[in-house]
């Protein structure tokens, strides 16, 4: 048995991580903590570098969501 990941689905899995810190960030932005600026920035520049069909599908259809205040989402 090989401990070697397989490079596809390492790809997939370092998307999957920066979707979850990106959309932490859009999260607490959203809710005014501005601390959260600058990982948005960098984690941008990120999902460029990890481009998918599938995370731009991800992100236009879910991430708006996470930006969306408590009184919105009521």
């Amino acid at each position: 048995m090989s401990n070697a990941a397989d490079p596809q689905e390492s790809a997939i899995v370092k998307q999957a991580d920066a979707i979850c810190a990106y959309l932490k960030c859009l999260e607490e932005l959203s809710a005014g903590n501005h601390e959260y600026a600058q990982a948005k920035k960098r984690l941008d520049v990120t999902l460029r570098e990890r481009h998918s069909e599938e995370m731009e599908y991800f992100l236009q259809t879910f991430a708006p969501s996470f930006e969306l205040t408590l009184d919105e989402i009521s």
